[in-house]
């Protein structure tokens, strides 16, 4: 839908990975409440699933000691593979 879901599975990759260390080290501004949806619809654009959404927008929600796990990477990758 949004043409990111048609790039290369490294690219994809990559961009999860920025968003999964901007998440862990808490750069995206504002509270948990802008980053929730933020990273879901980063998800949903890499995979063009609304599960990954759902998935990402409650990892956003997540304090600090679990918010350092790769979420967004973990659905890029599970998309790719069809478990998704």
């Amino acid at each position: 839908m949004f043409g990111l879901e048609n790039l290369p599975f490294p690219l994809k990759l990559i961009i999860a990975g920025l968003v999964d260390i901007a998440d862990a080290l808490d750069v995206i501004p504002g509270s948990d409440l802008v980053e929730g949806p933020l990273l879901g619809a980063v998800a949903y654009m890499l995979t063009d699933n609304p599960k990954a959404l759902a998935a990402d927008a409650i990892d956003g929600l997540l304090p600090a000691p679990v918010d350092f796990f790769p979420t967004t990477s973990l659905l890029v990758v599970l998309d790719e593979t069809g478990h998704l």
